[in-house]
């Protein structure tokens, strides 16, 4: 009795979860399961391409206009901006120390939902090279998510996040390379320093054995 009486729920359970999957799938937005005009298609590679070069060439006047005017951009050290300017300042304070140039490019295809016909979710990889005022270079992998949504005729980027590897950093690797050459310097120093003054001393201890 009990082993039927568990089939039975067993099986009306299955039945609830098919029946309940498929009135999901029929209350979803037509629009958001046909496929999307290839125009709006271009236009939002457009907006994307004018995000890149305003990253490259340092240029934020060029992408503003296809900002949200809620939109937030997430960096890889897990910084959080709103407003240009504040992004622009961040990222102009990252060739303040040993970093010339940052060039991002983007790597293999691109997945792309959209939820409307007005919102899409974009994701990827992408490729950031460093050249180094030391002459040096090193690139680092990302993976990147966007958020992007039509308002006036416009694909406008509504939120952008970067993430990457914290063991595969060359921003951190250089640091800790610096790092590793200070520490070094200073053991050679303090050794230096120490070797200087216990011959100091010596010297101190002959003069004075030699006045006695």
């Amino acid at each position: 009795m009990m082993q039927q009486r568990w089939a039975s729920i067993y099986k009306c359970t299955q039945l609830l979860g098919s029946f309940l999957l498929v009135l999901v799938i029929w209350n979803l937005p037509q629009y958001a399961l046909a496929d999307v005009n290839p125009q709006e298609i271009n236009a939002i590679i457009r907006t994307r391409d004018i995000a890149l070069q305003a990253l490259n060439t340092r240029d934020f006047a060029k992408i503003q206009p296809y900002l949200h005017p809620n939109f937030t951009i997430t960096t890889v050290d897990n910084q959080i901006f709103h407003k240009v300017p504040e992004f622009e300042k961040y990222w102009n304070q990252q060739f303040s120390s040993s970093i010339k140039d940052i060039q991002m490019q983007l790597k293999g295809d691109t997945i792309r939902t959209f939820l409307t016909s007005e919102i899409d979710v974009a994701s990827g990889e992408a490729i950031a090279s460093f050249s180094f005022k030391d002459g040096k270079a090193a690139d680092m992998g990302l993976r990147w998510t966007a958020v992007l949504q039509k308002l006036q005729d416009k694909w406008m980027i509504q939120s952008l996040h970067f993430s990457s590897n914290l063991l595969n950093n060359p921003v951190l690797n250089a640091a800790q390379q610096l790092g590793r050459i200070l520490a070094v310097a200073a053991g050679i120093g303090g050794f230096l320093l120490g070797a200087v003054t216990m011959l100091l001393l010596r010297r101190s201890t002959q003069q004075r054995t030699e006045r006695i």
